[in-house]
């Protein structure tokens, strides 16, 4: 079913947060800005190899078949209520039980995992842009009319970002970027933004969140059906949701849910 929202002028509908990266999300009220510039809770653990890589849905099927929810009771400590497809559910208090969860996730996945964590910064997917990732809730809902068998929640699972912005047409969120080497400031209730970058995807969002089972054509129907960018022209199309910086200084201001969207500039 999908979902609808009513008011004309746009607003910030969502917030999601992923505390442990790879992994599913949980939705909140209210976010507050780090001194880095992320979400509090967003990505603040990564699962990584022996090697240091991470262990994410790009590298490792598995990974989607890992369920998740969370108690988040300060900057540093998240409960993880976490079970296997539907398997038993495992309750770890991070960071105390770290450990335990370490060899819980390396026995399902059959090699040697470790959870690292950055609670300032997090591990962002775009390392440069490493703000909150920002699209519209028509967007998703426009996405998941294009195959079979989805609705808005599965587009949401898949391309997983943090803001959702409502009150807008579909892909309204393109107006956040203004091209290579340029950003559009843009406001959230008192949280200033610069859009910077529209997200290059990568294998996930064609995968069920639930299952990792591949929707055939994915990606061809994808490039065929969404709007080009006018900014990026000749470009791949495989892109979906703008990647953000907040600039210094906003450190413990808060997105609530409900705030206003405004566009300040374009530079």
């Amino acid at each position: 079913m999908g979902e609808t929202v009513s008011r004309r002028d746009p607003f910030l509908y969502k917030i999601l947060v992923y505390p442990i990266k790879s992994l599913p999300p949980v939705e909140l009220l209210e976010a507050t800005i780090t001194r880095r510039g992320a979400l509090l809770y967003d990505r603040v653990y990564a699962i990584v190899d022996g090697r240091g890589r991470y262990v994410n849905g790009k590298r490792e099927r598995r990974i989607h078949l890992i369920r998740a929810r969370y108690g988040l009771l300060g900057a540093e400590r998240i409960v993880v209520y976490a079970s296997l497809c539907c398997g038993r559910e495992e309750v770890f208090e991070l960071p105390g039980d770290k450990g335990r969860m370490e060899r819980w996730l390396s026995s399902f996945l059959g090699y040697d995992v470790r959870l690292v964590s950055d609670p300032e910064g997090g591990f962002p997917d775009d390392e440069k842009y490493n703000g909150p990732t920002v699209v519209s809730t028509s967007t998703l809902a426009e996405v998941a009319s294009w195959y079979p068998g989805w609705d808005i929640s599965q587009a949401r699972l898949r391309f997983r970002a943090n803001l959702e912005i409502g009150g807008v047409e579909a892909f309204w969120e393109d107006n956040l970027y203004a091209g290579p080497g340029k950003k559009v400031v843009f406001r959230i209730g008192d949280v200033v933004l610069e859009g910077r970058n529209v997200s290059k995807r990568c294998v996930v969002p064609s995968r069920d969140p639930f299952t990792a089972t591949a929707t055939p054509w994915f990606q061809k129907t994808f490039v065929a059906k969404r709007p080009p960018l006018r900014q990026l022209p000749g470009d791949h199309n495989y892109r979906l949701a703008v990647n953000t910086t907040i600039p210094a200084g906003q450190e413990g201001k808060k997105l609530r849910v409900g705030d206003r969207v405004f566009i300040v500039s374009k530079l």
